[in-house]
């Protein structure tokens, strides 16, 4: 590479070809070939360092130059290790990537062939040729930041890694760099959410410099003039209303609501404190506390009530209780109370609002010993009313994860959770451990989330910001995403809404199914699927490229998807067609015994076909030959999350979406277009163009 430290700095992209051999002659290395890469940076920098066209398995790490040595800094315990900022170590020969927000000075690389140490590194794999890409450039093209003072310190939206510093070990991260919702990605497709959102909570300070500008206001209502205006029998409700109070004053002794506020709809790019989700926006601030430290269920009617009627489509809801009853029991219960909740919801829904509810925070041992055991498992005991997420299509119950990527310590857990967002975390982080092996833990609240607190109450920039974790953090993420989302095209639905989230979002397995399969919100994927919005069928048609399969990953347990399904036939013979539900793009189905059985097994064919795979409405469907026919369907969401792959059977042989499965080990179907599949009797015959069948979906709704 020609010299002893590369410089990098920000705009700019320098990409090397180099081998192991080559870095060992000029960089310190050790006996079992890693080699550690000195760098300098000239100005602060964004930036992703990648390592591709590896020829082997290579891990990658970064860390700071300590001044005094010129080299790494070393943990004092165990075993002298380098003190790592961040890591890549995918398996195999994967490319690796590590992201970074450096300030100026001097860093390494350090690059880790996985050789055995007895095996050593052969010559050839020292000399073998890879890339080494170290990017200022890319970030600063494809995202936009806002220019609020305190985003640095939002890991939540753009997550650089929060570096502690301690003279011991050099600066370390006390998260995961880039473990965020992908704000910055998102921002540069779309910041306005110029639509009510209404925050259901304790009072809001209407006056806090990052919120004012972006407060709802009641057209119909003359501000100040002591008269009820719109006839809503409130008098002078610009911005919301006080429901324990009966008046238009919000009480904010309690810091909970603004802080929720904040977090979905701080005013963004004004050169002060925070940024919500969204830049800009109208929040409905609605008081159901009243100063109080509970609430009462007619005031949280009321006020669902309330920003129902006055056009909110969005609704957040960070607020709650654990029931000793199981969901089912609790919402089949004839308690007037639940009827009435249900009704509200109803109410909701019929007028295609939004609706995002924090999970609850019951999710740690303590609550498991002092109120009762697996109270924060969502799937067995009830945390009302994020519990009617199981019913009604349109609301998201909204689980808590961490700057770590992991779920949060005390967020309740279950696979009726719709999606995990960043709640934050207690304030200790482990960053090492001692001689005996005890935890050293950092003490800090920046792994919290950081918004508004009511002006001069705060302890963060000019004391009106400050920190808190909690699901009640993590759900006006999620609603402040939706604002966003609904924004980008108006005839996208309450429920399409809950689907393009869902649809967006990672499967993060560290999130130990504490979610419905894994799923944690990204704003920039989620944005895309908006922006592109077709209806349904974008959803539906997710992995189609993979295998000719129809997508139902999407919809939760509560709603449907209806459309209607056509086939024709231009084959001689008649065929029956039907459908099966499959876990993946792979095809893998679950025998009786809970097995996983995949196309190639023996026993595919029975399992697949079980009933209990089978799709109801759409099986065992006669297509004669030159023939068509249609069906209507109305196909359910699944708490594993399913697709449906097709099947034919033709005479005696059954033919199915994966070439493993098939007798003759021969690819028979295939995706025409967007949810669109063709069928192959004969292939590489006259029918080999897979049209003897085409089958065709076409989605109205979800429900």
């Amino acid at each position: 590479m020609g010299s002893e430290s590369i410089q990098i700095q920000s705009g700019e992209l320098k990409t090397f070809s180099t081998s192991l051999g080559e870095l060992q002659s000029i960089h310190p290395s050790d006996g079992a070939g890693s080699v550690f890469v000195k760098f300098s940076v000239l100005d602060a920098v964004n930036l992703n360092i990648t390592l591709s066209q590896l020829p082997g398995d290579y891990d990658l790490y970064i860390g700071q130059i300590d001044p005094e040595t010129g080299g790494p800094y070393f943990t004092v315990y165990p075993f002298d290790q380098p003190t790592v900022l961040n890591s890549s170590t995918n398996p195999g020969s994967e490319p690796e990537n590590v992201f970074a927000q450096l300030e100026p000075g001097e860093y390494w690389l350090r690059i880790v062939p996985q050789v055995g140490f007895a095996q050593g590194l052969s010559q050839d794999l020292r000399d073998a040729k890879f890339e080494l890409s170290l990017d200022g450039k890319t970030f600063n093209d494809t995202t936009l930041l806002s220019d609020d003072v305190l985003l640095d310190q939002q890991w939540h939206l753009f997550n650089t890694g929060i570096v502690g510093d301690w003279r011991d070990r050099g600066g370390q991260w006390l998260a995961a760099p880039n473990v965020d919702i992908g704000a910055p990605e998102a921002w540069k497709l779309a910041v306005d959410a110029d639509l009510p959102i209404a925050i259901i909570d304790t009072g809001v300070d209407v006056k806090h410099p990052d919120l004012i500008n972006n407060l709802w206001i009641n057209s119909r209502e003359i501000p100040g003039n002591g008269d009820d205006d719109d006839g809503n029998g409130k008098v002078d409700d610009i911005h919301g209303w006080n429901f324990v109070n009966d008046s238009p004053e919000m009480n904010i002794d309690e810091s909970h609501g603004t802080h929720v506020a904040g977090i979905a709809g701080a005013q963004g790019n004004n050169q002060i404190g925070v940024s919500g989700v969204a830049w800009n926006t109208q929040l409905m601030v609605l008081d159901v506390f009243g100063g109080k430290p509970t609430y009462e269920n007619s005031d949280l009617l009321d006020a669902i009530y309330y920003a129902v009627d006055n056009g909110a489509k969005v609704i957040n809801m960070s607020l709650g209780g654990a029931f000793k009853l199981t969901p089912q029991d609790f919402l089949n219960s004839q308690d007037p109370e639940v009827g009435r909740f249900k009704s509200a919801l109803q109410h909701a829904y019929e007028n295609d609002v939004f609706v995002a509810m924090a999970s609850g925070n019951d999710g740690t041992e303590y609550f498991d010993r002092n109120k009762w055991d697996s109270v924060g498992n969502f799937d067995a005991y009830t945390s009302q009313p994020a519990v009617f997420s199981q019913i009604f299509g349109n609301i998201a119950s909204v689980g808590s994860s961490n700057a770590q990527n992991f779920k949060s310590s005390y967020s309740n857990y279950g696979q009726s959770i719709s999606i995990s967002a960043p709640g934050g975390d207690g304030s200790s982080v482990i960053v090492g451990v001692n001689a005996l092996g005890d935890p050293i833990y950092a003490n800090t609240s920046r792994t919290e989330i950081l918004s508004t607190l009511p002006v001069g109450t705060g302890d963060v920039g000019d004391g009106n910001y400050g920190y808190l974790a909690g699901t009640s953090m993590a759900s006006p993420v999620i609603a402040g995403m939706a604002g966003l989302i609904r924004a980008q095209n108006a005839s996208i639905s309450a429920p399409e809404t809950l689907a393009i989230l869902r649809a967006g979002a990672i499967q993060n397995s560290r999130l130990n199914s504490g979610v419905n399969q894994n799923y944690q919100a990204n704003l920039y994927y989620s944005l895309q699927l908006a922006q592109n919005w077709q209806g349904p069928d974008s959803l539906t048609g997710i992995g189609q490229e993979i295998a000719p399969v129809l997508n139902l990953s999407s919809l939760t347990t509560a709603q449907r998807l209806t459309g209607s399904l056509g086939m024709s036939g231009q084959a001689g013979g008649d065929s029956l067609i039907g459908f099966y539900q499959v876990l993946d793009t792979e095809g893998t189905v679950i025998d009786a015994l809970g097995n996983a059985v995949r196309p190639g097994d023996a026993n595919y064919q029975s399992v697949a076909l079980n009933s209990g795979n089978l799709v109801d409405g759409l099986n065992g469907l006669n297509l004669d030959g030159n023939s068509s026919l249609t069906r209507d369907y109305a196909l359910s969401g699944s708490l594993s999350g399913v697709y449906l792959a097709p099947y034919v059977i033709s005479g005696a042989d059954t033919w199915f979406a994966w070439n493993e499965a098939n007798a003759d080990g021969i690819v028979r179907f295939k995706a025409l277009g967007p949810n669109q599949f063709g069928f192959a009797a004969m292939p590489g015959s006259s029918g080999g163009d897979f049209t003897d069948v085409v089958i065709s979906f076409s989605s109205d709704q979800i429900l």
